[in-house]
């Protein structure tokens, strides 16, 4: 269901995980679960990913029924508790909102969308100093990448993920 980039990008997460992980003294078993299902539905057609939302009761917020590749973290999870009877709400929470991002102080949950943004093949304007700031702080590092989300999306008139400004908001309150 992977495609190869997607493999490799999953698979520089993995390294990098480790390292975060001994370095913010996070449960890395936890934390592998994650990484190597996170993804395992983006490269699915965004039509079957709406049609698997409906059939597994996934609530859809009006901006995923416009663009269904935004489910497929949501999706993911849902396929974590279903075929593998995972129920801890935070390896769930970390996998579904790897990409936006949700209130929380979950190390897991802050990990996974540091990896996501920072793992070693991204390059982006910016990424080094982000990789520097999640390895001092797991805290500041997710709110930096939250708000390069925001500033990305709002530069480029893209959309912006309502759970990226209540992250957003939860973190500056």
């Amino acid at each position: 269901m992977v495609s190869r980039r997607r493999t490799a990008h999953i698979e520089r997460m993995e390294e990098d995980a480790v390292i975060l992980a001994e370095k913010h003294n996070i449960d890395l078993e936890k934390l592998m679960i994650c990484v190597d299902a996170h993804d395992l539905f983006r490269d699915v057609d965004p039509a079957k990913l709406k049609k698997m939302a409906i059939a597994w009761n996934i609530g859809m917020t009006q901006i995923e029924e416009r663009l269904p590749i935004l489910l497929h973290g949501k999706i993911s999870a849902e396929y974590l508790r279903r075929r593998f009877k995972i129920t801890d709400e935070e390896i769930l929470n970390a996998v579904a909102y790897h990409t936006s991002g949700i209130p929380t102080n979950s190390t897991i949950v802050m990990a996974m969308l540091i990896l996501d943004s920072t793992e070693s093949g991204r390059e982006f304007e910016g990424v080094e100093e982000l990789r520097s700031i999640s390895m001092n702080s797991l805290i500041k590092g997710y709110e930096a990448i939250i708000k390069n989300k925001l500033i990305y999306a709002v530069t480029n008139d893209l959309l912006v993920l309502p759970e990226t400004v209540d992250t957003w908001n939860s973190l500056r309150g």
